[in-house]
């Protein structure tokens, strides 16, 4: 007698094989048995970075979460909002995204398996042929739901307090024939089935060769549908068959927000998942948090998010989604509006590549809540201006950390040269955006270097210049610094 798991692969092979109707090849090799590089590989030099798969050459993701569009708009709209979002992140050096495939604004598959809708087909392969266009290469996250509710049993169902429509974003009726809940879903063959066939589904319209699409991601936060033991086989049964699917792009997991004490254990599980190319990590100033680090300065949310992951595993760490909300997730940061100049996504972009991220922070609530809506695009344009012509892996560099009296310095020391990102310690969300203070211009500040030139780029002013160390030039809350790296030798050591 088959096992279930076994009527599983039955089933897969036979629906995803009446979506191609052609034999799906094996590893990506084409007749000769060549198989062609990923658009984006992890650095065999050095694997905290990852470089363009066919030149070796560093990439560095300067992303955002530009996901989904929440206001429940026609398609015609959700397409023009996102030319007019994508337009504006790349013109600012802009080069990464993520897109829920799960979300009811892009669902190709929203009622029943193998039933496509024509316009949310167009939507996804309008966005992916613009970012092909604009250079931006896409994360793509195939589910977000939490619950597999039939209509008749949503309706009767209580939605949570938080200021948003939660049943119908993450609630997804066409897997309710086949299970009650997610728990039922991850051992579900039929189930496992239709999410394959979706996987196909993109993949017939050209995604697998896509110069954009560089990595698919399993879920959203995939820890709040249910334990490690529910999720944890499941996984590493779906990073395989996407691998097999999608050989020349990065499979990854992600979790949930780590604020709490169980993120301990869940992130220890995330770093063993052998087909989770690299880590990832969410984390957000939430002053209802367990953890005391969610209330802390953002850039310390970021840098300290970083080096979660950093301890964990060897792989690139990217800080996947950061922002700010209402305490317990309740809904996005009150303080956003008098956030005009940015100072929570400037810290957030920042901090987690200095800390040791392979890339920037990539922040959440990208559309009217806050980016969009305070016209912060900008910011990515600086920081790309911040690390121009840097190369973390011909450098080797490695992170390190110092503090003075007023100043936090994150730095990434390399072979030949060092780069530190220096934050006031005294203005932060609280001063500022709480308490309505101003940043304080600082002239007085020293770096712990010597006999050497401090060549600084003040992102708050756009603009460069070199003077003797160790005095910095006067500027407001954040410089960057870049000196040889023998001036680091004996004044830091890496973190």
């Amino acid at each position: 007698m088959k096992s279930r798991l076994a009527e599983c692969g039955c089933l897969i092979v036979l629906l995803c094989g009446m979506v191609a109707g052609v034999p799906m090849a094996v590893n990506g090799a084409d007749d000769s048995g060549h198989v062609a590089p990923k658009l984006i590989e992890v650095s065999r030099k050095h694997p905290r970075y990852f470089v363009e798969g066919a030149t070796e050459k560093t990439w560095i993701p300067i992303g955002c979460n530009v996901c989904f569009d929440r206001l429940n708009v026609s398609d015609a709209e959700v397409r023009a909002n996102f030319e007019r979002w994508l337009r504006r992140f790349a013109a600012n050096g802009g080069n990464c995204i993520r897109l829920w495939a799960g979300h009811r604004s892009l669902e190709v598959m929203p009622e029943k398996p193998g039933v496509w809708d024509a316009e949310k087909t167009k939507t996804m392969k309008g966005i992916v042929a613009l970012c092909e266009e604009l250079g931006i290469k896409v994360k793509i996250t195939f589910e977000s739901f939490r619950m597999c509710l039939s209509p008749e049993v949503q309706a009767k169902t209580a939605q949570p307090k938080v200021n948003f429509d939660y049943n119908g974003i993450f609630n997804r009726p066409l897997y309710a024939p086949y299970a009650k809940n997610v728990a039922e879903f991850f051992r579900s063959p039929e189930c496992r089935a239709i999410y394959l066939r979706k996987a196909q589904y993109f993949k017939d319209l050209g995604f697998a060769d896509s110069p954009a699409v560089y990595c698919w991601e399993l879920w959203n936060e995939i820890n709040c549908c249910g334990s490690i033991a529910q999720y944890s086989e499941w996984s590493e049964w779906a990073l395989d068959e996407l691998k097999r699917m999608f050989p020349r792009q990065l499979t990854v997991n992600n979790l949930g927000s780590f604020s709490d004490v169980g993120a301990y254990q869940m992130y220890d599980a995330l770093a063993q998942e052998k087909g989770n190319d690299f880590m990832q990590i969410h984390r957000y100033l939430d002053t209802g948090a367990c953890l005391d680090v969610c209330r802390a300065s953002m850039d310390v949310v970021a840098a300290s998010a970083t080096r979660e992951l950093l301890d964990r595993s060897p792989k690139p760490a990217i800080v996947a989604e950061v922002g700010a909300v209402q305490a317990n997730h309740a809904g996005p940061f009150p303080y956003y509006p008098f956030d005009k100049e940015g100072t929570l996504l400037h810290d957030a972009v920042f901090a987690a590549f200095f800390a040791g991220s392979a890339g920037c922070g990539q922040f959440w609530h990208w559309d009217h809540q806050y980016i969009d809506g305070n016209n912060l695009w900008w910011h990515f344009g600086r920081f790309a201006k911040a690390i121009e012509g840097l190369d973390p892996v011909a450098e080797e560099m490695k992170p390190f950390y110092t503090e003075s009296r007023r100043l936090r310095m994150y730095g990434l020391r390399g072979k030949k040269t060092s780069i530190i990102w220096c934050r006031d310690k005294v203005s932060d969300w609280r001063s500022e955006l709480v308490e309505g203070n101003r940043a304080q211009v600082l002239s007085d500040q020293d770096v712990p270097f010597r006999n050497c030139d401090l060549d600084c780029y003040l992102p708050w002013e756009d603009r460069r210049v070199t003077v003797k160390a160790p005095r910095l030039p006067a500027f407001r809350r954040s410089i960057v610094v870049r000196v040889p790296s023998v001036a680091v030798e004996g004044v830091v050591r890496p973190h």
